[in-house]
């Protein structure tokens, strides 16, 4: 009876436990395979593929290279403390495609998942020439960044939109 016990609470702490996306590619099939809780969506936009990236690029790094900390508190004293970092990354395939990613690390919290090398994947963003010299994006998240998405599809256009609008 006590192993039948053992393996009941064994069993119902694994399921708690969900396996996170470990690469880029896991997580935008996942993205594209739930669109109940994902964003994977394609824009064409308005101008070069040069011109996209170089912005998508500098808008990355100014909005989303960020720590947002969290401090829990009961009774007057500090319970937990712990910091998200997001590590916006930009890396050149080739001269046709530009592969744009965030993670995100947690520090002074322990995750009961296992962590991906650089984070978890919040964000993918796939640029890639068109015929016509413009940007196809490919935006890939979870519906929590939604407004993250037009805010980027503007950027890409050639808007001065502000990284907090």
């Amino acid at each position: 009876m006590r192993r039948v016990l053992v393996t009941c609470l064994l069993l119902t702490l694994s399921a708690c436990v969900t396996t996170m996306p470990q690469t880029r590619g896991e997580f935008k099939d996942l993205a594209a395979n739930h669109p109940t809780w994902y964003i994977a969506e394609k824009y064409l936009a308005k101008r070069s593929f040069d011109d996209v990236v170089r912005t998508m690029d500098n808008k990355w790094q100014a909005c989303y290279n960020a720590s947002k900390t969290t401090t829990r508190k009961s009774g007057g004293m500090t319970t937990s403390q712990y910091s998200d970092e997001y590590h916006p990354k930009t890396k050149k395939v080739n001269n046709s495609l530009v592969e744009m990613t965030i993670q995100m690390t947690t520090k002074g919290m322990v995750m009961l998942d296992k962590t991906p090398p650089g984070g978890y994947y919040h964000v993918a963003l796939d640029i890639k020439r068109a015929p016509d010299g413009k940007a196809a994006l490919t935006w890939y998240s979870a519906n929590a960044w939604k407004e993250e998405w037009t805010k980027n599809k503007q950027w890409a256009d050639g808007k001065n939109v502000p990284c907090d609008e």
